[in-house]
């Protein structure tokens, strides 16, 4: 008597407790047997099983030796939705990117080959949206450099932008060729821009001059120059001077 009384106590505690789900783990029968499987529920009749094949058992009461109930193991919480990663958004070619030199370039030091480091100076925007912010970092190829002497006394440089850097990540881009000549002629620097269709062109001034050349974009496959006085003889754009090229093919990015 005082087991039965003893096993009802156990199911009505089971069935009691709140927060925390149980399970039977196993139901002993006084014929010996034991049974795997989930409680369910329990009254003073009977003590209900859920069974490995999915079917619940019932067990009279008095036919139940003991239950062994462990606690069942709770599910770990869901885990927050990850941040929506931005979307990647091709930035056409015959974009426009705005740059500002970080470092000086002296024509007569510099090989082919050379890099250089500038920065974005104007964010690019697409649809309203900004998708290469203002100060990604730029970095600025010599394709061709002619020092004075090698060419009747005039200074050469040619540049293009390699790759562009925001966001812990790194793109490679193609330009336009942006072309900048010192004239052996009257202490004169010429700057244009190689030919062919999506120029880019060059604003700012070069070193050792007073007011510089503000020096517009040029549109379609047209070529020209531009020369402005300037006060040295050799070829040298100093830092912040501003540049201007042009993509030539699209880039992925993530901003």
């Amino acid at each position: 008597m005082r087991s039965y009384k003893a096993l009802l106590a156990g199911v009505s505690t089971a069935m009691a407790i709140t927060g925390v789900a149980l399970s039977a783990d196993r139901v002993k029968l006084r014929t010996g047997q034991t049974i795997d499987g989930n409680f369910l529920s329990g009254d003073v009749k009977v003590v209900r099983v859920l069974l490995a094949n999915g079917k619940v058992a019932e067990f009279p009461i008095e036919d139940v030796a003991g239950l062994e109930f462990t606690k069942r193991t709770q599910a770990p919480p869901a885990a927050p939705d990850p941040a929506t990663a931005p979307k990647p958004i091709t930035v056409p070619a015959n974009t426009v990117l705005n740059v500002r030199l970080t470092q000086a370039i002296d024509v007569d030091s510099t090989q082919t080959g050379a890099t250089f480091k500038s920065v974005l100076d104007d964010p690019v925007m697409l649809n309203g949206h900004v998708v290469i912010p203002r100060s990604a970092i730029v970095v600025l190829q010599a394709v061709k450099v002619e020092q004075a002497g090698k060419m009747k006394g005039s200074d050469n440089i040619t540049l293009k932008a390699s790759t562009l850097s925001f966001g812990g990540q790194k793109y490679d881009i193609v330009t336009a060729y942006v072309e900048t000549k010192g004239s052996g002629e009257g202490k004169k620097t010429t700057r244009k821009v190689a030919g062919g269709a999506g120029l880019g062109a060059i604003v700012g001034g070069i070193a050792g001059g007073g007011t510089g050349a503000a020096i517009g974009a040029l549109a379609g496959g047209a070529t020209g120059a531009i020369v402005a006085s300037q006060g040295t003889e050799h070829l040298k754009l100093a830092a912040e001077t501003r540049l201007q090229f042009q993509l030539t093919a699209a880039v992925t990015v993530r901003p």
